[in-house]
């Protein structure tokens, strides 16, 4: 193979095709290959953990959103409103 000369470095790229025999290797891949299998598994239950929690808050903010809605009818506005200024004309203000 013909030397060449690596772009970035600009020194030259060893042929290390023959350098790497799989049955030496230190590494015991079916032991990578479980650990990242349960990864995946733990990850899957934190996803489907967390998909859960959000239903559970989508809902309660509409059943929030729903209960507000009911209270500002009208005439629930209006007496609301007369009941904020009536406080106010009795609250004392002091100022710097």
């Amino acid at each position: 193979m013909e030397e060449e000369e690596h772009e970035v470095y600009g020194g030259e790229i060893p042929d290390v095709e023959g350098d790497m025999d799989p049955h030496s290797a230190d590494i015991d891949m079916s032991a990578a290959d479980d650990d990242a299998v349960k990864e995946l598994d733990e990850m899957k239950k934190r996803l489907k953990e967390m998909e859960e929690e959000a239903a559970a808050l989508r809902e309660m903010q509409a059943k929030v959103e729903k209960e507000m809605g009911a209270d500002q009818d009208p005439a629930t506005a209006a007496a609301n409103q007369a009941n904020r200024e009536e406080a106010d004309c009795r609250s004392v203000f002091v100022g710097n």
